[in-house]
């Protein structure tokens, strides 16, 4: 047989002891790191993904909480406008009633200084009609005339009168 082909015995012990020994130095030196830096950055990427999801879960929290405020802020402006609708409606209303009661404050003093016009007015007419009748009486006493003439006369002096009214 060929020598190559058979191995002896100790060329096979001297191959194991070789294989384990470079087999030793691969796991200490190569695998070992590899494995480490393997586990490690297997935990730095859970970790990763721990922060993105606790992140996720502040952000979903932070969403939700100004969604409340928001919510709460539009009621709040809501309500300060009603408010003040409320508020102006109730000024309209008061200067309304103001306004309306000033009116018929001026209206009642302007139909009285009316009354008390016209009252002056009937006596200033009274006391003309008086003295147009007195003065009337007195021309008829003055004359003795006939009838005829104190018709003339009378007409003549009730169209005075009526001149008198117009001018008035």
């Amino acid at each position: 047989m060929n020598p190559l082909l058979t191995p002896e015995l100790g060329t096979y012990v001297w191959s194991l002891v070789i294989f384990m020994t470079v087999l030793f130095v691969l796991r200490k030196y190569a695998w070992n790191p590899l494995l480490d830096f393997l586990e490690e950055r297997e935990k730095d990427i859970a970790e990763s993904l721990k922060m993105a999801e606790s992140a996720k879960t502040d952000l979903e929290q932070i969403k939700d909480e100004s969604e409340k405020i928001l919510n709460e802020a539009k009621k709040e402006g809501k309500a300060i406008v009603g408010d003040s609708k409320l508020r102006a409606e109730e000024s309209a209303a008061k200067i309304l009633n103001d306004a309306k009661a000033k009116s018929n404050e001026f209206l009642d003093d302007a139909k009285s200084k009316i009354e008390i016009e016209k009252k002056r007015a009937i006596k200033e007419i009274k006391e003309e009609v008086v003295d147009l009748s007195l003065e009337l009486a007195t021309k008829v006493l003055q004359r003795n005339v006939k009838d005829d003439d104190n018709s003339k006369f009378i007409k003549s002096s009730l169209e005075a009168v009526k001149v008198d009214e117009a001018k008035s």
